[in-house]
């Protein structure tokens, strides 16, 4: 096991040594983009010129006449907003007069999230998903990022600024009107798509869920990673569940079957807490499109549940919270599926939910962390308390049916 970690540090090093490389020829050579052509390689590389490429293009004679950057925050991206001055032009065009800015302007940034392809999959969201849909979920301006040296940047709507957007995390309290309007968004999401053909033509690019998770254990070991972080969060672990810690692994690898018998639709796949946004109309809104993938619907489900209530009401809520899924995706669909084998696939999907968390907290040393340790550990301990209440070790027990009612 020692060996396969460090075949992955070595992997992270080599790929650090060429990217070191790139963004030292990038702070000597300070380039400028000028049209929408080019990719900025960060914000710093924006001008005038360049954003009015990206905004003013359907505004003839509209112009960016001078812009500033305003908050900004680091974690998996650089994130920046930008507020955005037009000629008289633009404003009469009604132009965003601020926009959010997400980009991988450093090594730690590009490591995170350039080197698992990560950027590219956010990309081809935005310009191959996101016009079918119609959930809540930013627009986008632009989208690129670069192979070669990792770098991206996208430019979305500031939906703070055009819906009074709140951003959530584990110390916001999930109400039953709010968790309603998680599931019925997924809900609408996985419709969308649902055993759609588009799956196996023009949205061939994107990974099936077990692949992404069978890459995951080829390329940074994510199975080791795994079993190393259920022991350093053992004082967040219900100890019933601890003393069966040998079976989690095995469980997360049988939880892959329902994503290669059963239809499959666009998941998001990384649906926890801090990903969701409440508009100023109490309209849930989803973010972060970067680990997208083909699978299940209900990795999304039980994913979002899990992290994003509290213990107590999850057990009070969690089934009626799966009929109201269930039934607006019946209404979209055409396609039934029962209450108990749903419950069943959400149990089994937990183990799906804890693996996001347990390479959070452990992963290859070159990989900086990605969350505050008060969040990771809170999420830890309300997906694993889910687990054990669930029982879902067990749940593989259970029979699977052959299919959806129809």
């Amino acid at each position: 096991m020692t060996s396969r970690s460090s075949n992955a540090t070595v992997d992270m090093l080599r790929s650090g040594l060429r990217i070191a490389g790139h963004l030292a020829e990038e702070t000597v050579q300070r380039p400028k983009a000028h049209s929408a052509e080019e990719l900025p390689r960060s914000v710093a590389g924006i001008t005038t010129e360049w954003l009015t490429s990206v905004l003013c293009q359907n505004a003839p004679g509209a112009e960016v006449i001078d812009f500033g950057f305003a908050d900004g925050s680091r974690g998996t991206h650089e994130r920046r907003r930008i507020l955005v001055m037009y000629n008289a032009e633009g404003i009469r065009a009604g132009l965003p007069a601020s926009v959010f800015t997400k980009s991988l302007p450093s090594l730690v940034t590009r490591m995170l999230v350039g080197f698992m392809g990560h950027a590219r999959y956010e990309m081809l969201f935005y310009k191959k998903i996101r016009p079918s849909l119609t959930i809540e979920t930013p627009q986008c301006f632009y989208s690129a990022s670069d192979k070669k040296t990792l770098a991206a940047l996208h430019v979305l709507e500031d939906v703070v600024y055009t819906k009074g957007a709140r951003f959530l995390d584990e110390r916001t309290y999930i109400d039953k009107a709010m968790a309603e309007g998680m599931v019925e968004l997924l809900a609408g999401l996985h419709a969308t798509f649902y055993d759609d053909p588009r799956l196996d033509t023009e949205l061939k690019w994107l990974i099936d869920f077990p692949t992404w998770i069978e890459k995951g254990v080829e390329r940074v070991h994510t199975d080791h990673f795994s079993d190393k972080a259920i022991a350093k969060a053992r004082h967040v672990i219900p100890a019933r569940l601890y003393q069966r810690r040998d079976e989690i692994w095995p469980a997360t690898m049988k939880g892959l079957a329902v994503h290669r018998t059963e239809p499959g639709t666009v998941i998001h796949s990384d649906v926890h807490i801090g990903n969701w946004y409440v508009t100023d109309t109490g309209q849930m809104g989803l973010l972060d499109w970067q680990v997208l993938t083909r699978g299940h619907w209900s990795r999304d489900l039980a994913y979002a549940l899990s992290t994003a209530l509290t213990v107590e009401d999850r057990r009070n809520w969690e089934h009626s919270l799966i009929s109201r899924y269930l039934e607006v995706f019946e209404a979209r669909t055409g396609t039934r599926h029962s209450p108990d084998q749903a419950f069943i696939w959400y149990r089994q999907q937990l183990f799906h939910a804890l693996h996001m968390w347990t390479q959070t907290l452990c992963h290859p040393r070159l990989q900086p962390n990605s969350q505050r340790d008060e969040m990771t550990y809170e999420l830890l301990r309300r997906i694993t308390t889910a687990i054990d209440d669930l029982d879902a070790l067990d749940a593989f027990e259970s029979p699977i049916a052959a299919g959806p009612a129809s």
